[in-house]
């Protein structure tokens, strides 16, 4: 297929810029451009003019207001981790949705953490302290993000080598944090089985289903600086230890707009199965609860690939799924009424009700997965060395004589 080129003229007028902006655009390496035969004026690609404006449009929400540095879109530090590009997702520079079809949790701990396999084997599991007994003894009855917060910092109070900061003290410290959070997710023993079969287990999952969890766990690991993940790294950059850290993420990813977004998923999806009428039930819930969770994402404008892996992954594990085939009709009329195609929390929440699931198990994929990335973020910060203090864009009356 040959490449379109279009005139500075057509790239000016497609980006809305000037033929300055466009030549700082080259210089910043966000277009490609060549001289034309015999001519002075230069000519650009096609789909580099059509890419950036994508990005552009995702973040003309924060270019909107007053250039904030801390609005949604705008890069503000920055990291080798995670790189979403064009639709796609990436943990450095390896395809996320191709490593969900093939390897665990640990597998990309090891690629994002940048480490080899010895941190995961069975002499680091965190023993249960007397105070960690107790904490434990504390949890049943609540929810999962809960649970975490409290067994987290008992736990903290005894792994003294955390506080080590040496890489592979801290890289093992963040083995004992995953292998925690598991068994808090569990309710059963720590355990050195990889993550996605401690969750069969304990759910009963059989193991030709176990791959839903792997992958769900995989594509949740990272999303660059989402919020918990800044969180998490605003901790770490203070000085705090990995267990720091990972609170911060816990307590950011319990939000309603973030994480505990799948519980509106799944209260929704639990609506729309008692009701007669699917597209009026959806327009009903348009008009008087506003944007449908669990579609669209303004970092996929042509539908979050997190999502479409796991649907596409569920249709080929349990094909005739009542659960899968309900939610396939949601999210194609969702999509005819609103253009919006599902996003992970959508399809989190659609593999939770397919295997029969415990209640808040889409949160606690999510979480789990994510830890993985909070400690990626918090060892890279580690590692920069410095703290992250934004200044205030200052917008209140102005000070008196």
């Amino acid at each position: 297929m040959s490449l379109e080129w279009i005139s500075s003229a057509e790239a000016a007028r497609r980006l809305g810029v000037s033929p300055a902006t466009l030549y700082a655009y080259v210089s910043r390496g966000l277009l490609r451009s060549e001289a034309t035969s015999g001519r002075r004026e230069r000519r650009y690609r096609a789909d580099d003019v059509s890419h950036l404006k994508r990005r552009r449009d995702v973040g003309r929400k924060a270019e909107s207001i007053a250039a904030n540095a801390l609005d949604f879109g705008t890069p503000v530090l920055e990291s080798s981790l995670t790189l979403i590009d064009n639709g796609r997702l990436f943990y450095r520079g390896h395809d996320a949705t191709r490593l969900a079809r093939s390897v665990s949790l640990e597998q990309v701990a090891h690629l994002l953490w940048e480490c080899d396999d010895r941190p995961f084997d069975a002499k680091n599991l965190p023993p249960m302290s007397t105070a960690l007994r107790n904490a434990w003894a504390a949890t049943p009855t609540l929810s999962t993000v809960d649970r975490c917060l409290i067994l987290l910092p008992a736990a903290a109070r005894w792994d003294h080598p955390s506080w080590v900061q040496d890489r592979v003290a801290m890289i093992e410290t963040g083995v004992r944090i995953l292998r925690l959070l598991t068994a808090a997710v569990t309710g059963e023993p720590v355990s050195p089985l990889p993550v996605h079969e401690q969750l069969a287990a304990a759910w009963n999952v059989q193991p030709g289903h176990a791959p839903l969890l792997r992958a769900a766990l995989v594509l949740s690991a990272d999303h660059e600086f989402n919020a918990s993940a800044f969180a998490a790294r605003v901790v770490a950059s203070t000085g705090a230890n990995l267990y720091g850290a990972t609170v911060a993420g816990l307590a950011a990813i319990n939000g309603p707009r973030h994480g505990g977004l799948t519980r509106h998923v799944s209260a929704m999806l639990e609506k729309l199965r008692q009701a007669p009428d699917l597209d009026a039930e959806l327009v009903r819930q348009l008009r008087d609860d506003g944007p449908l969770p669990g579609f669209g994402h303004q970092l996929y404008p042509d539908g979050d690939v997190r999502a479409a892996t796991l649907l596409e992954m569920l249709a080929e594990i349990l094909p005739q799924s009542p659960e899968r085939l309900f939610g396939q009709s949601v999210a194609a009329a969702a999509e005819r009424l609103t253009g919006r195609r599902p996003n992970v929390d959508f399809s989190t929440v659609v593999v939770e009700r397919a295997l029969g699931l415990p209640k808040d198990s889409a949160l606690a994929l999510f979480l789990l997965g994510r830890t993985v990335g909070w400690i990626a973020h918090a060892l890279e910060q580690s590692a920069h060395g410095a703290l992250i203090r934004p200044r205030a864009r200052y917008i209140g009356p102005r000070p008196t004589a």
